[in-house]
């Protein structure tokens, strides 16, 4: 009997154990990364999870104005913002991005249909 279930528990025990030491390297990375960082307002931010502190260093300086349209468009106001003219470090915003999304493609598509006229 002892001899039947050490054959049975072992097949589980080794799967258990090779699955185990699988390990998704997309999701090691997230959670070895600090920060999310970005270079600029047209990057891919789906790459950033919602809550995570992000990192906007546009790659040139000058339009002071530049870093507050990233805090307006994905940094979450009601947490603590770092910003300067040369960049902006807040927590994300996934919701508040994925509207702005939504709305530019909208807007995009209307003006695209009024220019047909």
């Amino acid at each position: 009997m002892k001899r039947a279930l050490l054959f049975m528990s072992l097949p589980v025990a080794l799967s258990l154990a090779v699955s185990c030491g699988k390990t998704d390297t997309a999701s090691k990375e997230k959670k070895d990364r600090i920060y999310c960082l970005v270079k600029d307002l047209d990057d891919d931010l789906s790459k950033c999870d919602n809550g995570e502190t992000l990192a906007f260093f546009p790659p040139s300086w000058g339009n002071e104005q530049y870093p507050l349209y990233a805090v307006l468009l994905f940094c979450d106001l009601d947490k603590t913002i770092v910003h300067t003219n040369g960049g902006v470090i807040c927590k994300f915003d996934k919701v508040k991005w994925q509207r702005f999304v939504e709305l530019s493609k909208k807007n995009q598509q209307k003006n695209q249909q009024e220019g047909g006229k």
